[in-house]
């Protein structure tokens, strides 16, 4: 295999490479699609072998259906029952899959606006790239600057708020967030009729002076894929924006940083960078990034020293 031939670059991440948040929310979302498709098959064998079996909707549960447990082998009087309350388990969990990536994104949001944010807290000042928060945090136990209200700013309250707030902090917002809040908010609402009022209305489901219960808002599959696909092109601009303007190498830097109490010092300058970025090489591929090389790793550990 040739050596990489990637040199390291502060403020500009090496191309195609996305945050290490932008990768957990990946990988979130590949988990929360997949148990989404197993619901879906499951659902079509289902009703494809209760029509192979020639079941009708006035037969009996118990004669399709094998109850371990003898004391629900009533609760459904015929598959007619059962099916119209598998199709609300059914709808249950396409609501309670927006509730899951809507969080999906706004943690990911979190986390990527606060990694931005402590390697260019200069961008805050109008003056972006003028303050490494490396150095900042080399020289510092604690970072000194607050960050959760701009962080709050950007992921809680309606999405016209959110990006109006993101472009204050960065300039700008990516084309595709800009062109979806209305979308947006409709997931937004949605989530909290789903969190906090069973998948109904809020403002009906707190209505005092009525006995029954308000109706569960339905949604389909369809729409279920595409607010999944929307999402995830919203987190991948907001990470390739992020990465290229404010957060660079700076993932790579902080994880060099966390290594330097377990290092050992040598009044060789040249064999102590060396010795470092072999390390760090090795620490980085444990870590599960086998990206970098060493010609990389030497040019951020030299950089890290450099900084007084």
């Amino acid at each position: 295999m040739s050596k990489s031939k990637i040199e390291f670059d502060r403020w500009n991440a090496r191309q195609g490479i996305s945050s290490w948040a932008f990768q957990v929310f990946q990988k979130h979302n590949k988990e929360l699609t997949e148990m989404y498709i197993s619901h879906l098959l499951s659902k079509q064998y289902t009703y494809k072998s209760l029509t192979e079996n020639n079941a009708e909707f006035k037969d009996l549960a118990h004669k399709h259906f094998d109850f371990r447990d003898n004391s629900y082998s009533d609760v459904f009087n015929n598959i007619q029952i059962w099916s119209d309350n598998f199709n609300k388990f059914d709808n249950w969990t396409n609501l309670n899959a927006i509730m899951a990536m809507s969080a999906n994104l706004e943690t990911y949001m979190a986390t990527i606006i606060k990694l931005a944010l402590e390697s260019d807290i200069g961008v805050t000042f109008n003056a972006t790239r003028k303050i490494d928060g490396i150095e900042i945090i080399k020289n510092s136990d604690k970072y000194p600057f607050e960050l959760e209200d701009k962080i709050i700013s950007c992921t809680k309250g309606d999405w016209s708020s959110r990006v109006s707030n993101f472009e204050k902090i960065f300039t700008f917002s990516p084309t595709i967030l800009k062109n979806n809040i209305s979308s947006l908010d409709k997931i937004r609402k949605l989530r909290n009729d789903i969190g906090h009022a069973f998948g109904r209305e809020i403002d009906k489901s707190r209505n005092h002076n009525v006995l029954a219960p308000v109706e569960t808002q339905t949604i389909k599959q369809e729409k279920i894929i595409e607010y999944l696909k929307l999402l995830f092109a919203i987190a991948r601009a907001i990470d390739k924006q992020l990465m290229s303007n404010n957060i660079g190498e700076y993932q790579v830097l902080y994880f060099f940083h966390r290594l330097t109490p377990f290092l050992k010092d040598d009044e060789n300058i040249s064999r102590k960078i060396g010795n470092h970025a072999t390390l760090l090489k090795k620490e980085l591929s444990k870590f599960g990034d086998n990206r970098v090389g060493k010609l990389f790793c030497r040019g951020l550990v030299q950089y890290y020293w450099n900084l007084k």
